[in-house]
């Protein structure tokens, strides 16, 4: 069977080969309508580390705010009519500083439900999505969604799951922040302790779970 991250690497070429994006996240979502278990493409890791901690509250693409809309394709001026003036400005502030001029999530369903996304950002060298790049999208959505159908996806967990009793405390900690996709820095700023501190106990981590990799301990920790 395809694991997720095989299928996630799929999606996100498939979706940028059919219409150009500057940066693209393929995700899980959660049974509390979060996204987790990021997959990045386009090399912005602190762009993602300084979303996560300081402006994914301000997102209007949000997996909840998208479901309410009932669409598969939701561009990013279509998203902002659900939550207020404020927010939308203080997340064109977050665009802005990393010249993103447009965004369009994609949504994959099971029993109504939302169960993994993909975000397509734009910089101002593409300019904004165009209707036939959204519809585009929408074709290309209706085509995966039968295989994620066929998959039958469960939600994946809420980030409250216990860990195993064999990790420490700090290896514990690390558990969740790794799941939200944060980078060693960003975990580091996180849990007040120096980024070799949290290269350690990764390995420590890694050695426990005879996994080689972030993605292999995520999924070992949750999938």
């Amino acid at each position: 069977m395809q694991s997720p991250k095989d299928l996630g690497a799929y999606c996100l070429n498939a979706f940028t080969r059919a219409v150009p994006a500057s940066l693209a996240a393929f995700y899980r979502i959660d049974d509390g309508l979060s996204a987790c278990d990021f997959q990045l493409h386009g090399g912005h890791d602190q762009m993602h580390d300084s979303y996560l901690s300081r402006y994914r509250h301000l997102d209007p693409l949000q997996p909840g705010f998208c479901q309410r809309l009932g669409r598969q394709v939701v561009p990013l001026r279509d998203a902002q009519a659900l939550q207020s003036r404020q927010h939308n400005e203080g997340y064109q502030t977050f665009l802005s500083q990393h010249d993103v001029v447009d965004v369009t999530e994609v949504l994959f369903y099971t029993q109504n439900r939302p169960v993994l996304g993909i975000s397509l950002l734009r910089k101002s060298r593409f300019g904004r999505f165009t209707a036939h790049e959204l519809d585009t999208l929408q074709s290309l959505q209706e085509m995966l969604q039968l295989a994620v159908a066929q998959r039958v996806f469960e939600p994946a967990p809420a980030l409250v799951e216990p860990v195993p009793a064999a990790l420490t405390e700090r290896e514990a900690q690390l558990v969740p922040l790794l799941r939200q996709g944060l980078s060693n820095k960003a975990m580091a700023r996180e849990l007040g302790i120096a980024p070799s501190t949290v290269k350690t106990h990764l390995d420590h981590l890694y050695r426990k779970l005879n996994v080689t990799n972030r993605t292999e301990l995520v999924s070992r920790l949750y999938l």
